[in-house]
């Protein structure tokens, strides 16, 4: 067991994921130096109940570990960093800093092993590729990534327009092909033109 600073956010975080976020409160001021000055990170959890903003709240267990790729002063005088996403954890028990910051005894998640695509989901490729193209987004694994249907699975479920709580849903599975069906699915009973308008 390991015990980790959590983030919780009203977003889900997928494993290579990146996500600019805007720190102002003192609690994650005082995260965010720890986690420069250590060289470590912090959990990113979907919030599903509660507004984290000077409160309290609950959070889903299954997060995403996230290690500060970049950070500067925004004009506004706020930090501003960049996180990427790592493994995936599960929260067995949480607790919190007298700053009410919240941590979290973890288990770490294992993925499913590279696993190259059948040709059932090359209409998920090819649309995950428009995505890109259309939004003018780049992951430096892009290439090899849409040949493995984990990376595939976790891009088209953080980038198309679904609910947070069917994301969250996602994230939590451990079949990326189960992932992959579950998304064609949802894609196959709506008009796909309208994820690339």
């Amino acid at each position: 067991m390991e015990t980790i600073p959590l983030f919780p956010l009203n977003l889900v975080l997928f494993p290579g994921g990146r996500l600019p976020l805007k720190i102002f409160e003192p609690r994650y001021i005082d995260l965010v130096s720890e986690c420069l000055r250590t060289d470590t990170g912090f959990g990113v959890c979907f919030i599903k109940k509660g507004n984290d903003v000077g409160g309290s709240v609950q959070c889903c267990d299954v997060g995403s570990y996230a290690s500060i790729v970049d950070w500067c002063q925004l004009d506004d005088g706020l930090l501003g960093i960049t996180v990427e996403a790592g493994r995936r954890f599960r929260v067995e028990q949480f607790s919190q800093r007298p700053n009410k910051l919240l941590l979290g005894d973890i288990q770490w998640l294992e993925e499913g092993k590279y696993s190259e695509m059948s040709g059932n989901y090359q209409t998920l490729q090819l649309l995950l590729t428009r995505i890109l193209e259309h939004y003018e987004i780049f992951y430096e694994d892009q290439a090899q990534g849409l040949e493995d249907v984990t990376w595939l699975g976790y891009r088209l479920a953080e980038l198309l327009p679904l609910a947070p709580q069917i994301k969250q849903a996602f994230l939590e599975m451990d079949d990326g092909l189960q992932r992959l069906a579950e998304l064609q699915q949802i894609l196959n009973e709506s008009n796909i033109a309208e994820f690339t308008d």
